[in-house]
C-alpha cells in the first residue's frame, strides 16, 4: 500500500501511525507547517485525490481550522490525516507556498507617508481655551 504524492509522482509506504505531513517530510516532499502538527496553523493543507475512503475523517480541532473548505473542495491538513490504505494527494498548493511565499496583507496599508503631527509633552491650554470650559 502506498501513498502517492502529485505532481512529484513519488509514492511512499503507508505507515498508518505517522501522519502524511511526517511521511512526506521523512521521504523528502517539502510540507510547509509552522505548529509542526499541534494543529494550529492550517498552513500544511493538502488536498486528497483517490482514496478519501482510506483516511480518517476530519476531528473536530482540524474541522475548526479549516472550516467549510473540507466540504467545499476536499483539503485536509496533512498533520492529521493518517492512511490505512492506497492514496493520492495533491501537494500544489504546498509547492506554488514554497514559489511564492508572500503573505496577504490585511487591512489597508498606504503607499504614502504621513508625518505625525503628535507630540510628546503635557497639552497648554490657551486662555480662549479656558474661557470656553
Amino acid at each position: 500500500m502506498k501513498i502517492k504524492f502529485m505532481p512529484q509522482n513519488i509514492e511512499v509506504d503507508v505507515n498508518p501511525n505517522k501522519s502524511v505531513m511526517h511521511l512526506a517530510q521523512a521521504n523528502g516532499i517539502q510540507i510547509h507547517s509552522i505548529c509542526k502538527g499541534v494543529p494550529s496553523c492550517a498552513e500544511c493543507r493538502i488536498k486528497v485525490i483517490e482514496g478519501e475512503h482510506n483516511i480518517n475523517k476530519p476531528g473536530k480541532a482540524e474541522l475548526n481550522l479549516i472550516g467549510n473548505s473540507y466540504y467545499i473542495d476536499g483539503r485536509r491538513l496533512s498533520c492529521q490525516v493518517k492512511c490505512f490504505g492506497p492514496v493520492t494527494i495533491d501537494t500544489t498548493e504546498q509547492i506554488q507556498r514554497k514559489e511564492n511565499p508572500t503573505k496577504k496583507l490585511r487591512g489597508f496599508k498606504s503607499q504614502k507617508q504621513y508625518e505625525s503631527k503628535a507630540v510628546l509633552d503635557t497639552m497648554l491650554l490657551s486662555d480662549n481655551d479656558k474661557a470656553k470650559k
